[in-house]
Parts: structure tokens; C-alpha cells; sequence
């Protein structure tokens, strides 16, 4: 039996010996090109970056830059399910072997769980049980800008700090605590304040520091979250409990360091070795614009450097100072929804109140020297909330742009208590009405004279006509490059009724969808704007932007981005469009597109979208080839037998996915079945091969 278990151990090593290197290439998201910056991990507040690895086809190399190690070459020898069994192959040894898989947390941020080494070949090797979680992430500092994530968890807290290395801040003695705020509204990442220079921890942070989140994920204890600054390639990791014995008191860790771990405060080595902070946080809930920053506010003297920290308690305002609430106008109450590139949002507008789905409620009120919002369309709000987050103040523009379309706006928001007079003319500013910085950009926050359109839910919106005055024959650019021959017309039964069709590209594009058009203005006073909405989905709500300045070209956006930027920044490659047009006009007015009565044909009235819908992300229709019309996203390509091709006029640029925990990331899912496959098929024959020794 002996001479059985060897003989199978060198026929699966010989198998493996003779099949093509290429079977096991490492992710494509991890590969480097001769000239690119390698992957980073090891990465210390000082700045410096310990380690470096080199993914070039089936070959990693990792260089220790901060001692004295040779380097590694490890080269894939076997692709098991979402797991990859290396061999060792440097000057210094070559019969070495060790299993990793790959989480990828962003599109520049990866974990790596790592076996041990092993001095055969073994499978084992790749047993779950036998990978650890490397707790310092590799990261691609050279696509690091364009990452970012909503950060996972909202509230503000009172903090106190513990510097690993040195101790007790003596700044937690303070009167007036520093704070730690999450997402109090949407887009504004994570902010310390640590009140003074003298209270600054040595994580290389200003007195105040907001932070975005890049990338965040979670285990059965914490959320980890990766914060970066603005401008900069400086990077925290964020050690967060997901659930709370308490919540109103909370432990979390800010590694300096990157090392992405919850044992923190259990090791004396891992404080030694390790740059953090131990974060004690207090909930402290702000439930009206008349409170003091801290409870023992009622217990100090009222001198004048403490009364604006101790407004109530000191008498600079009362309930009766609060500002008056306000309505918003009749026209605008109702539900709502914002189609963007990333999701549909829930608007909710009632008397006083608007609610913007993962982004905050803005409450109207009207302060003596808010402007009038009949003359400027624009409303000051306040955001009351009770997970922690002082209060907010932003400014709000709202019109109509078509019987069941809004154009809403949000100015950059003051955090309570910033302001101590003026209020209504500082918060409506029109200065204060810009994008973000990217990669945020206009996510949340339009840029100046832009704003975002939203189309009624209930009630149901109405149709307007298309104006679509000539059939427009196209040629469609992708995103991804590809060019799709079509036409784009009115129909000659129903003027509010545009159908879109592509007689080339079905694996990427539907053959035939119908829109009914719902809203028309202005970008620019020679830009066009037509907001149409899918006859069948209505979440799929985009627009078609037309100039008279370059009257051949036209651009499609989602829904969120059609305002006075979408063509300029269609044109310039700043926003991607869904769609790149050239087209002609031709001599018809429209085409005959009969309505269909058929309950198994497209319905003639638009349904609304459901809940599901409202939480799934936006699609396009994949036309299959019975012709009928299933979900699919616009990018999806896999060609069908038999179907024309569609021209490409470029690489396809796959970005990556972010990968859920413990999921493989699709560069891995391509190789790994059919590797999986011929892998099964070796231990078939090694089976059989296994039977006949025995028989013999």
C-alpha cells in the first residue's frame, strides 16, 4: 500500500509537471507591468513601505525592504477552487510549497491568507483550517485616488485616546472632549477632532482630520474599515465593533500602522511593534440646536471662553430661540427616487421633512435671514439625529424640471455649533454649493448650478411629449469600447413613447427597448436634456443630451448625472457615459410602433418600481434569443453562438469587483473551473490508475 500512496503522489506530480504554466496565472487585478509601482504591505506611519510584491503571470516575488531578507519567488502550480498552491523557486531553495487565497477588499486593497510551508506537494495545504489571515494588507498605491466606499457604520462620539507606545493622552482630562464622526451625512467619511496641537497623537493627523473610507469589511466581531486624507497617501485602518454589550460606550483601534487587527490590546509585543490607538468612545446624543458639548457644563462657571461651548447652560439660547419650522412647497411632497450609477435611493418629501435615503433628513426651518425660497428656490435645513452626530446644517435647492421631475441640490454642510450668528445667509451661500472632493465628486453634492433629477413614485409619473423630431440613425459607443450600429426614434401612435434599437450588439445590448419620456429642459442654454424611463423597468431612468454647438454628438447618462456638466464632461472623458452617440437625421419624422395589448408583450403603461428594485442597482435589458428581455448589466458580454459581433474600438478595461468575504473574485472564478476541472479529471485517472495497481 506504501508503494500505491507513492506512486499516486509522483503520477499527480508528474500531471502537473507537463500542464501548461499559463493554467495558473495570478489574479489579473494583482498583475504588474514592467514598469508599474509594485504592491505594498508593511505600510508604517513614518511612511515607509516594508514590503513589495511583483505579480507577473504565474510568478510572485516579494522584497523585504526593511532587513535583511532575500527575496521570494513563488510560482502557482495549482489553481484549487479559489485558492492557489505556490512553490518555492529562488537561489535558495525550490521544493517548498504553500497554499494563499486572495480576498480583495477593493480594487487596490487586498488581504492575503497565508498557510504554512510545507516541504512536499500536498493539498492540505489549502484546507481552510490550515490558512491564516495576514493582518498587514497589500496595497496598489497607483489606483488607490479612485477608491472609495460609503463607511460602513454612522454616529459621533466623545472620545478618549491611548497611544500604544506612549500612554494616556493627557488631553482626555479636558473639559471639552475631542470627537470621533462617522457619516453623519452621507459622504462625509470619518472626521477627528482633537481640539488642539497639543492633544495630537503621533498617527501623523491635523487637530481636525476627515477622512474617506476606501474600502471596509467585517468579521463576526468587527468592521474594518480603511481611511485615507484627501490629497495624500496617508492611511489609517479603523478596528470597529459591529455589535455593542453597550453602545453608548465603544472600543475601537486606529492603526497608524497598517495592520488590520482586533487583538490589539491583548499583546505587550503587538503594542511594541505596532503604531494604534485605543479609541474609548461615549455616545452623546444632541437633540436639539440648544444643548452643551458636555455634561458638566452645568457645573462650570459661565466665563466667555466656555459660553459657546455651554450654550444652554450658560443662556445663549432656549426653546423658545429655536428656529421656525417651514413647509415645503405642495408640489414637491410625495416619494421619490434618485437613479445614480451606484444604486436607486428612496426620496420621501412631507410637510417640513426630506428624506434622502443613505444620506440624511433635512428639516426646514427659516431663520430672519434665510432667503426667500419663492426668489431663490433655496430652503436652510437642519439634521437632528440620535446616533451621536451633532446636528447639521445645509442648504437645499429644489425645482421642477417636468410634472413628475425634481431637481434637488445640497450645499456642503456646517457641523453644530460653527455658527453663531447669520446663519441663514452663511449656510445658503452659493459658495457653498460644490462636488466633494474626488473620488466623491458629485455623489452626494452637485456642483455649482448642476443638481439632480428625481422621478415621482407615488403618485406615478406623467408623460410628456418626446419632441424627438427626426429618426435619428446611430452608432453607439460602450463604455468598455465596443460600437453598436442603431436607430433612436418617436413613435408615430404616441408622441411620448421613444424606442431605442441596435440591430448589431444583442449580447450587449437590448435589440429593441422602449422609454416613455418624462422630463425636457436645459443643461446649458445650448444643451438639451430628455429624461426618458424604461416601459417595462422604471428604475432604468436615464437621459439623452443633445448640443446645437456639436449637433452629430449626443451622450446617455443614468439618471443622477444628466444636469448643465453631462455633455462638457461626456465629451472630456470626466464622466462616463452609458452611451457615446453619433448619429444623422433622417427624412421620417418618427415610426410606426404599434401598442401591444398581449399580456406576454411589453405593457403599454409603466409599472412602478417595486421595493426590490429600489435597492438593486441600475440595468439595462439583455436580449435573449427567444426576444425576450431579461435583467442585465449593460457591461455583461459573453457572446452567444450564432449572433453578430459587435466592432470594438478598444481594450476592454476590466475593473475589477469587490470581493464579499470569503468569495472568490471573478479573475479567479474564469481560471479556477476549468483548472478545477482538468484537476478532477487527473485524480480520475489516478483513481483508475489506483484500482488497476490493486487489481494486479
Amino acid at each position: 500500500m506504501d508503494d500505491f500512496v507513492n506512486l499516486a503522489s509522483l503520477l499527480l506530480l508528474a500531471a502537473l509537471s507537463v500542464s501548461p504554466a499559463t493554467s495558473c496565472d495570478f489574479p489579473k487585478v494583482l498583475q504588474i507591468k514592467n514598469d508599474d509601482m509594485p504592491w505594498y504591505s508593511h505600510i508604517r506611519s513614518n511612511g515607509s513601505r516594508g514590503t513589495e510584491y511583483y505579480f507577473r503571470h504565474n510568478v510572485m516575488e516579494i522584497h523585504y525592504k526593511d532587513g535583511g531578507k532575500s527575496p521570494l519567488r513563488w510560482k502557482c502550480t495549482l489553481t484549487f477552487h479559489d485558492k492557489l498552491l505556490l512553490k518555492r523557486e529562488d537561489h535558495l531553495i525550490n521544493s517548498y510549497y504553500k497554499c494563499a487565497k486572495f480576498l480583495f477588499r477593493s480594487r487596490s486593497v487586498v488581504q492575503v491568507l497565508w498557510s504554512h510551508e510545507a516541504k512536499v506537494f500536498d493539498l492540505a495545504l489549502c484546507d481552510d483550517k490550515n490558512l491564516t489571515l495576514d493582518t498587514w494588507p497589500l496595497v496598489r498605491f497607483s489606483t488607490l485616488g479612485s477608491d472609495y466606499t460609503p463607511c460602513p457604520f454612522s454616529g459621533g462620539y466623545d472620545m478618549d485616546i491611548e497611544d500604544s507606545q506612549l500612554g494616556e493622552n493627557g488631553c482626555n482630562r479636558m473639559l471639552r472632549p475631542m470627537r470621533m464622526e462617522s457619516e453623519c451625512l452621507g459622504g462625509e467619511g470619518v472626521t477627528f477632532d482633537f481640539l488642539s496641537s497639543n492633544c495630537l497623537p503621533d498617527v501623523k493627523m491635523f487637530v481636525k482630520q476627515k477622512t474617506t473610507c476606501v474600502t471596509n469589511w467585517k468579521d463576526h466581531k468587527n468592521h474594518y474599515v480603511i481611511l485615507k486624507r484627501d490629497g495624500d497617501e496617508n492611511l489609517w485602518c479603523l478596528a470597529m465593533p459591529s455589535h455593542h454589550k453597550d453602545p453608548s460606550k465603544v472600543t475601537a483601534y486606529l492603526f497608524a500602522d497598517l495592520s488590520c487587527r482586533a487583538d490589539a490590546d491583548r499583546s505587550v509585543s503587538i503594542r511594541k511593534e505596532l503604531k494604534f490607538l485605543t479609541l474609548t468612545l461615549h455616545k452623546r446624543v444632541f437633540p436639539s440646536l440648544c444643548e452643551d458639548e458636555y455634561d458638566k457644563c452645568s457645573q462650570v462657571e459661565c466665563k466667555s471662553y466656555l459660553k459657546q461651548e455651554c450654550q444652554k447652560s450658560c443662556g445663549l439660547c432656549s426653546a423658545l430661540s429655536a428656529p421656525v419650522q417651514c413647509n415645503y412647497p405642495e408640489i414637491f411632497k410625495g416619494t421619490w427616487f434618485l437613479k445614480s450609477p451606484e444604486s436607486l435611493k428612496r426620496i420621501e418629501i412631507t410637510d417640513s421633512n426630506l428624506s434622502i435615503e443613505n444620506v440624511g433628513n433635512f428639516q426646514c426651518v427659516s431663520f430672519p435671514d434665510s432667503p426667500s425660497s419663492v426668489l431663490t428656490n433655496m430652503y436652510t435645513t437642519v439634521s437632528l439625529n440620535s446616533n451621536g452626530c451633532r446636528p447639521r446644517y445645509t442648504c437645499l435647492k429644489l425645482s421642477t424640471l417636468g410634472p413628475s421631475v425634481l431637481r434637488y441640490s445640497l450645499s456642503q454642510s456646517y457641523a453644530w455649533p460653527a455658527l453663531e450668528k447669520d446663519f441663514g445667509s452663511n449656510i445658503c451661500n452659493e459658495d457653498r454649493f460644490m462636488a466633494d472632493p474626488l473620488p466623491i465628486d458629485d455623489m452626494y453634492r452637485s456642483y455649482e448650478g448642476a443638481g439632480k433629477p428625481v422621478v415621482s413614485l407615488q403618485p406615478p409619473p406623467k408623460q410628456i411629449n418626446c419632441n424627438l423630431t427626426w429618426v435619428h440613425t446611430v452608432s453607439a459607443t460602450l463604455p468598455e469600447g465596443y460600437v453598436c450600429m442603431g436607430s433612436i426614434f418617436q413613435a408615430c401612435e404616441d408622441p411620448t413613447r421613444l424606442r431605442v434599437e441596435f440591430n448589431s450588439c444583442s449580447t450587449l445590448v437590448p435589440t429593441t427597448t422602449d422609454y416613455v419620456c418624462i422630463g425636457d429642459f436645459e443643461g446649458h442654454y445650448w444643451e438639451r436634456i430628455l429624461l426618458v424611463q424604461n416601459l417595462n423597468d422604471p428604475s432604468d431612468t436615464l437621459c439623452f443630451v443633445f448640443s446645437k454647438i456639436y449637433p452629430i454628438e449626443a451622450y446617455s447618462f443614468v439618471a443622477s448625472q444628466c444636469d448643465k456638466k453631462s455633455f462638457s464632461f461626456g465629451r472630456s472623458g470626466i464622466r462616463k457615459p452609458l452611451l457615446k452617440l453619433q448619429y444623422r437625421h433622417e427624412p421620417e419624422p418618427c415610426k410606426s410602433v404599434p401598442a401591444v395589448h398581449d399580456a406576454d408583450s411589453h405593457a403599454t403603461t409603466t409599472p412602478m418600481p417595486s421595493e426590490e428594485n429600489l435597492r438593486d442597482g441600475h440595468h439595462f435589458y439583455h436580449a435573449n434569443s427567444s426576444g425576450s428581455h431579461n435583467p442585465s448589466p449593460i457591461l455583461g458580454t459573453g457572446s452567444q453562438h450564432g449572433q453578430h459581433e459587435p466592432v470594438k474600438a478598444g481594450e476592454y478595461n476590466d475593473d475589477p469587483t469587490t470581493q464579499i468575504d470569503g468569495a472568490p473574485h471573478r479573475a479567479i472564478q474564469d481560471y479556477s473551473a476549468a483548472t478545477t476541472t482538468r484537476c478532477d479529471f487527473i485524480l480520475m485517472t489516478l483513481l483508475t490508475s489506483s484500482l488497476v495497481l490493486l487489481v494486479t
